[in-house]
């Protein structure tokens, strides 16, 4: 430790460097894989059942805002706010489509889901310009 403390006050620096996995496929790979399915069940090939609430959960919820986390770690502000907001975009989707069906509270409207996805579609539209 004592050989460190002169190293540094010799006017040399240490620099840490970050050698975790990159958690960018993660969270691309969720958040894909989530819509796709989703977007077949919109175009109407099988209904809304437990295994697209599920991927909406679990890999395109969980799986991204692990990402999300594992970005923030990394010093990467733009990976964290899109991995994490996105899996918590499924989480909420998931919740306004189960919390509705069981009752706990009304199911929102066509107009409502229009505003909710209207949203994110702006949020999405100010992430692509900066990726520019």
């Amino acid at each position: 430790m004592q050989e460190i403390i002169d190293k540094l006050s010799s006017g040399l620096s240490l620099k840490m460097k970050d050698t975790t996995a990159n958690p960018a496929p993660l969270g691309l790979c969720g958040f894909g894989m989530t819509t796709v399915l989703l977007n077949i069940h919109n175009a109407g090939f099988y209904p809304l059942d437990s295994m697209i609430l599920a991927m909406g959960i679990f890999y395109g919820g969980l799986a991204q805002v692990i990402a999300g986390i594992m970005e923030w770690k990394k010093n990467n502000t733009f990976g964290t706010t899109a991995f994490t907001s996105y899996g918590l975009f499924w989480w909420s989707l998931v919740g306004l489509i189960v919390m509705g069906k069981i009752g706990w509270v009304p199911a929102p409207g066509n107009g409502a889901m229009a505003a909710y996805l209207f949203m994110w579609g702006i949020f999405t539209g100010i992430l692509f310009i900066g990726t520019l």
